[in-house]
Protein backbone atom coordinates (compact mmCIF):
# COMPACT_ATOMS: atom_id res chain seq x y z
CA UNK A 1 0.00 0.00 0.00
CA UNK A 2 2.91 2.82 0.63
CA UNK A 3 4.47 1.61 -2.54
CA UNK A 4 1.56 2.40 -4.35
CA UNK A 5 0.65 5.69 -2.53
CA UNK A 6 4.89 6.56 -3.18
CA UNK A 7 3.89 5.67 -7.22
CA UNK A 8 0.66 7.55 -6.79
CA UNK A 9 2.18 11.23 -5.82
CA UNK A 10 5.25 11.06 -8.13
CA UNK A 11 2.45 10.66 -11.04
CA UNK A 12 -0.40 13.30 -9.82
CA UNK A 13 1.22 16.31 -10.56
CA UNK A 14 2.36 15.07 -14.02
CA UNK A 15 -1.49 13.52 -14.51
CA UNK A 16 -2.55 17.16 -13.94
CA UNK A 17 0.37 18.80 -15.39
CA UNK A 18 -1.14 17.17 -18.89
CA UNK A 19 -4.77 17.50 -17.94
CA UNK A 20 -4.40 21.40 -17.64
CA UNK A 21 -2.56 21.14 -20.56
CA UNK A 22 -4.66 19.44 -22.67
CA UNK A 23 -7.45 22.13 -21.42
CA UNK A 24 -5.34 25.10 -22.27
CA UNK A 25 -5.00 23.36 -26.12
CA UNK A 26 -8.60 22.86 -26.31
CA UNK A 27 -9.20 26.31 -24.70
CA UNK A 28 -6.81 28.08 -27.55
CA UNK A 29 -8.72 25.91 -30.28
CA UNK A 30 -12.15 27.41 -28.85
CA UNK A 31 -10.15 30.80 -28.65
CA UNK A 32 -9.33 30.00 -32.54
CA UNK A 33 -12.86 29.13 -33.73
CA UNK A 34 -14.43 32.28 -32.12
CA UNK A 35 -12.12 33.97 -34.03
CA UNK A 36 -10.04 35.53 -31.38
CA UNK A 37 -6.91 35.21 -32.81
CA UNK A 38 -4.45 37.18 -30.88
CA UNK A 39 -5.60 35.58 -27.85
CA UNK A 40 -5.79 32.06 -29.39
CA UNK A 41 -1.99 32.98 -30.35
CA UNK A 42 -0.78 34.15 -26.75
CA UNK A 43 -2.89 30.68 -25.48
CA UNK A 44 -0.78 28.27 -27.82
CA UNK A 45 2.56 30.14 -27.03
CA UNK A 46 1.80 28.77 -23.32
CA UNK A 47 1.09 25.33 -24.46
CA UNK A 48 4.48 25.44 -25.84
CA UNK A 49 6.55 26.77 -22.74
CA UNK A 50 4.95 24.80 -20.73
CA UNK A 51 4.88 21.42 -23.27
CA UNK A 52 8.12 19.87 -22.08
CA UNK A 53 7.20 16.66 -23.63
CA UNK A 54 6.55 18.25 -27.00
CA UNK A 55 2.82 16.31 -26.87
CA UNK A 56 0.78 19.64 -28.27
CA UNK A 57 3.87 21.78 -29.37
CA UNK A 58 3.98 20.46 -33.13
CA UNK A 59 0.22 20.57 -33.77
CA UNK A 60 0.76 24.73 -31.84
CA UNK A 61 2.92 26.26 -34.80
CA UNK A 62 0.27 26.49 -37.72
CA UNK A 63 -2.20 27.77 -35.74
CA UNK A 64 -0.28 30.07 -34.09
CA UNK A 65 0.78 31.20 -37.40
CA UNK A 66 -2.59 31.40 -39.00
CA UNK A 67 -3.41 34.11 -36.10
CA UNK A 68 -0.85 35.82 -36.63
CA UNK A 69 -1.78 35.71 -40.57
CA UNK A 70 -5.20 37.25 -39.30
CA UNK A 71 -4.34 39.85 -37.38
CA UNK A 72 -1.36 41.18 -40.00
CA UNK A 73 1.53 40.22 -37.97
CA UNK A 74 3.22 38.99 -41.01
CA UNK A 75 6.52 39.21 -40.64
CA UNK A 76 6.25 36.82 -37.38
CA UNK A 77 4.14 34.48 -38.84
CA UNK A 78 6.62 33.74 -41.88
CA UNK A 79 8.52 32.80 -38.86
CA UNK A 80 6.27 30.01 -37.36
CA UNK A 81 4.79 29.04 -40.60
CA UNK A 82 8.67 28.25 -41.35
CA UNK A 83 8.29 25.98 -37.96
CA UNK A 84 4.81 24.17 -38.82
CA UNK A 85 6.70 23.19 -42.42
CA UNK A 86 8.73 20.73 -40.62
CA UNK A 87 5.61 19.68 -38.92
CA UNK A 88 3.40 18.70 -42.13
CA UNK A 89 3.13 14.90 -42.99
CA UNK A 90 2.09 15.79 -46.60
CA UNK A 91 2.87 16.79 -49.45
CA UNK A 92 -0.21 19.18 -49.79
CA UNK A 93 -0.06 20.49 -46.67
CA UNK A 94 3.55 21.67 -47.24
CA UNK A 95 2.69 23.52 -50.19
CA UNK A 96 -0.10 24.90 -48.31
CA UNK A 97 2.04 26.29 -45.89
CA UNK A 98 4.81 27.48 -48.12
CA UNK A 99 1.60 29.60 -49.95
CA UNK A 100 0.84 30.80 -46.88
CA UNK A 101 4.51 31.75 -46.41
CA UNK A 102 4.49 33.14 -49.74
CA UNK A 103 1.93 35.59 -49.40
CA UNK A 104 3.09 37.11 -46.06
CA UNK A 105 6.63 37.73 -48.10
CA UNK A 106 4.82 39.18 -50.78
CA UNK A 107 2.67 41.54 -48.30
CA UNK A 108 6.20 42.49 -46.80
CA UNK A 109 7.42 43.43 -50.44
CA UNK A 110 10.37 41.10 -49.22
CA UNK A 111 10.51 40.11 -52.90
CA UNK A 112 13.87 38.03 -52.96
CA UNK A 113 12.77 36.05 -50.01
CA UNK A 114 9.03 35.47 -51.88
CA UNK A 115 11.00 34.31 -54.99
CA UNK A 116 12.75 31.74 -52.90
CA UNK A 117 9.84 30.58 -51.36
CA UNK A 118 7.77 30.52 -54.66
CA UNK A 119 10.93 28.03 -56.48
CA UNK A 120 10.06 25.91 -53.47
CA UNK A 121 6.87 25.48 -54.09
CA UNK A 122 6.10 21.80 -55.56
CA UNK A 123 4.32 21.59 -59.34
CA UNK A 124 2.50 18.73 -58.20
CA UNK A 125 -0.86 21.02 -56.77
CA UNK A 126 -4.33 21.16 -55.92
CA UNK A 127 -6.52 23.05 -58.51
CA UNK A 128 -7.29 26.07 -55.75
CA UNK A 129 -3.25 25.85 -54.75
CA UNK A 130 -2.18 26.04 -58.47
CA UNK A 131 -4.81 28.92 -59.28
CA UNK A 132 -2.96 30.59 -56.39
CA UNK A 133 0.86 29.27 -56.88
CA UNK A 134 0.01 31.40 -60.21
CA UNK A 135 -1.46 34.93 -58.90
CA UNK A 136 1.07 34.45 -56.29
CA UNK A 137 3.60 34.75 -59.17
CA UNK A 138 2.08 37.01 -61.38
CA UNK A 139 1.99 40.07 -58.30
CA UNK A 140 5.52 38.78 -57.85
CA UNK A 141 7.03 39.22 -61.34
CA UNK A 142 4.20 42.55 -61.65
CA UNK A 143 6.32 43.99 -58.11
CA UNK A 144 9.59 43.30 -59.81
CA UNK A 145 8.92 44.60 -63.04
CA UNK A 146 9.15 41.40 -65.16
CA UNK A 147 6.10 42.52 -67.00
CA UNK A 148 5.47 40.36 -69.78
CA UNK A 149 5.67 37.33 -67.30
CA UNK A 150 3.15 38.84 -65.07
CA UNK A 151 0.82 39.72 -68.00
CA UNK A 152 0.60 36.19 -68.99
CA UNK A 153 0.15 35.09 -65.72
CA UNK A 154 -2.60 37.37 -65.13
CA UNK A 155 -4.32 36.23 -68.38
CA UNK A 156 -4.32 32.70 -67.51
CA UNK A 157 -6.37 33.39 -64.48
CA UNK A 158 -9.11 34.48 -66.60
CA UNK A 159 -11.87 32.68 -68.43
CA UNK A 160 -10.56 31.64 -71.55
CA UNK A 161 -14.48 32.44 -72.80
CA UNK A 162 -14.26 35.79 -71.14
CA UNK A 163 -13.07 37.75 -74.13
CA UNK A 164 -13.58 41.13 -72.77
CA UNK A 165 -11.99 40.50 -69.87
CA UNK A 166 -8.63 39.59 -71.42
CA UNK A 167 -8.96 42.68 -73.72
CA UNK A 168 -9.15 45.03 -70.49
CA UNK A 169 -6.03 43.57 -68.91
CA UNK A 170 -4.05 43.62 -72.71
CA UNK A 171 -4.71 47.33 -72.40
CA UNK A 172 -3.86 47.74 -68.91
CA UNK A 173 -0.60 46.71 -69.68
CA UNK A 174 -0.38 48.74 -72.21
CA UNK A 175 -1.29 51.63 -70.23
CA UNK A 176 1.28 50.24 -68.02
CA UNK A 177 3.81 50.17 -70.80
CA UNK A 178 3.59 53.96 -70.98
CA UNK A 179 3.96 54.76 -67.18
CA UNK A 180 7.40 53.32 -67.80
CA UNK A 181 8.30 55.84 -70.25
CA UNK A 182 7.79 58.59 -67.84
CA UNK A 183 11.21 59.85 -66.47
CA UNK A 184 12.05 60.99 -63.58
CA UNK A 185 15.53 61.83 -64.95
CA UNK A 186 13.92 63.97 -67.79
CA UNK A 187 11.57 65.80 -65.40
CA UNK A 188 14.70 66.90 -63.82
CA UNK A 189 16.79 68.10 -66.45
CA UNK A 190 13.39 69.71 -67.94
CA UNK A 191 13.04 71.55 -64.62
CA UNK A 192 16.99 72.31 -64.95
CA UNK A 193 15.75 74.40 -68.37
CA UNK A 194 12.62 75.89 -67.49
CA UNK A 195 11.37 76.22 -63.69
CA UNK A 196 8.62 73.90 -63.54
CA UNK A 197 8.72 72.53 -66.87
CA UNK A 198 9.72 69.10 -65.29
CA UNK A 199 6.05 68.76 -62.79
CA UNK A 200 4.32 69.43 -65.96
CA UNK A 201 5.88 66.66 -67.89
CA UNK A 202 5.09 64.16 -64.66
CA UNK A 203 1.57 65.91 -64.89
CA UNK A 204 1.43 68.03 -61.76
CA UNK A 205 0.11 71.15 -62.89
CA UNK A 206 -0.14 72.96 -59.32
CA UNK A 207 3.45 72.16 -58.21
CA UNK A 208 4.83 73.20 -62.11
CA UNK A 209 2.99 77.08 -62.29
CA UNK A 210 4.01 77.32 -58.12
CA UNK A 211 7.75 76.35 -59.20
CA UNK A 212 7.52 78.84 -62.09
CA UNK A 213 5.78 81.36 -60.69
CA UNK A 214 8.32 81.53 -57.36
CA UNK A 215 11.53 81.39 -59.50
CA UNK A 216 10.32 84.00 -62.35
CA UNK A 217 8.73 86.37 -59.70
CA UNK A 218 12.54 86.28 -57.46
CA UNK A 219 14.08 86.75 -60.95
CA UNK A 220 11.87 89.75 -62.24
CA UNK A 221 12.25 91.02 -58.52
CA UNK A 222 15.73 90.52 -58.86
CA UNK A 223 15.79 92.72 -62.51
CA UNK A 224 13.21 95.06 -61.29
CA UNK A 225 15.37 95.96 -58.04
CA UNK A 226 18.88 96.06 -59.48
CA UNK A 227 17.36 98.66 -61.79
CA UNK A 228 16.28 101.00 -59.93
CA UNK A 229 19.24 100.56 -57.03
CA UNK A 230 22.43 102.63 -57.33
CA UNK A 231 24.04 99.26 -56.27
CA UNK A 232 23.25 96.47 -58.32
CA UNK A 233 25.51 94.15 -57.51
CA UNK A 234 24.36 94.30 -54.04
CA UNK A 235 20.65 92.86 -55.15
CA UNK A 236 21.62 90.49 -57.53
CA UNK A 237 24.23 88.89 -53.88
CA UNK A 238 21.22 89.26 -52.09
CA UNK A 239 19.07 87.75 -54.65
CA UNK A 240 21.43 84.71 -55.66
CA UNK A 241 20.63 82.28 -52.67
CA UNK A 242 16.91 83.01 -53.09
CA UNK A 243 17.13 82.01 -56.54
CA UNK A 244 19.25 79.31 -55.83
CA UNK A 245 16.72 77.75 -52.84
CA UNK A 246 13.91 77.76 -55.08
CA UNK A 247 15.55 76.33 -58.45
CA UNK A 248 17.79 73.65 -57.10
CA UNK A 249 14.49 72.49 -54.89
CA UNK A 250 12.33 72.72 -57.90
CA UNK A 251 14.08 70.49 -60.10
CA UNK A 252 14.75 68.12 -57.15
CA UNK A 253 11.67 67.87 -56.76
CA UNK A 254 10.23 67.82 -60.23
CA UNK A 255 12.01 64.08 -59.95
CA UNK A 256 10.61 63.40 -56.90
CA UNK A 257 7.11 64.08 -58.17
CA UNK A 258 7.81 62.08 -61.69
CA UNK A 259 8.54 58.79 -59.26
CA UNK A 260 5.86 59.53 -56.73
CA UNK A 261 3.18 59.83 -60.59
CA UNK A 262 4.72 56.23 -61.81
CA UNK A 263 4.31 54.77 -58.77
CA UNK A 264 0.45 56.43 -58.37
CA UNK A 265 -0.51 55.46 -61.49
CA UNK A 266 1.10 51.47 -61.77
CA UNK A 267 -0.73 51.27 -58.29
CA UNK A 268 -3.89 52.62 -59.81
CA UNK A 269 -3.30 50.10 -63.22
CA UNK A 270 -2.45 47.37 -60.43
CA UNK A 271 -5.76 47.27 -58.79
CA UNK A 272 -7.72 47.54 -61.99
CA UNK A 273 -5.87 44.28 -63.17
CA UNK A 274 -6.58 42.75 -59.67
CA UNK A 275 -10.15 43.71 -60.51
CA UNK A 276 -10.36 41.50 -63.44
CA UNK A 277 -8.88 38.80 -62.31
CA UNK A 278 -10.62 38.31 -58.92
CA UNK A 279 -14.23 38.56 -61.08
Amino acid sequence: MRKFLKIFFILFPLFVEAQDLQQTFVFANELFAKKDYEGAANTYRRVIFFDKAEEYRKLCYKNIADCLYEIQSYEEAADYYELAFYQQKTDSSKAEILLRKLSCFLILNNFEYAEIELVNIPDKLNTEQQRRKVFYSAILHFSTEKYDEAKKEFLSLTDPNNKEAQQKIEQLFVKNDKINKLSPRKARILSMILPGLGQFYAGDLRNGFNSFLLTGGIVTWGILAAIESPAPLDIFISMVPWFQRYYMGGYKKAEVIAENQKKKRRSKVYNQILDEVSR
